[in-house]
């Protein structure tokens, strides 16, 4: 079941360390990316294939995924995917 509508109407819950969204994707793919952050990705339905140093593999629902900050990476989803994306920030 994709994440239920209130869920995803929070958008991006915000704290000083990290933030939380609440995503679907439909098939697709993003180009290649870095983030600031370091994201921890829980898939909650779909697949997502996660492209990072030089390699694809699935993320199926219940398994995690780390990308470190600055990191480039793509994903590709072929079928509606639906996560939760923890952003974590360095202290400072």
């Amino acid at each position: 079941m994709h994440a239920p509508d209130a869920l995803i109407a929070l958008g991006r819950l915000d704290t000083a360390r990290c933030d939380v969204t609440v995503v679907t994707r439909e098939p697709g793919a993003a180009p290649v990316h870095t983030h600031t952050e370091t994201l921890h990705v829980l898939v909650t339905e779909g697949c997502l294939w996660l492209s990072m140093d030089g390699a694809e593999r699935p993320v199926r629902p219940g398994e995690w995924c780390c990308v470190p900050a600055g990191t480039e990476h793509t994903e590709r989803y072929a079928e509606p995917t639906s996560a939760v994306v923890f952003w974590l920030r360095e202290a400072g």
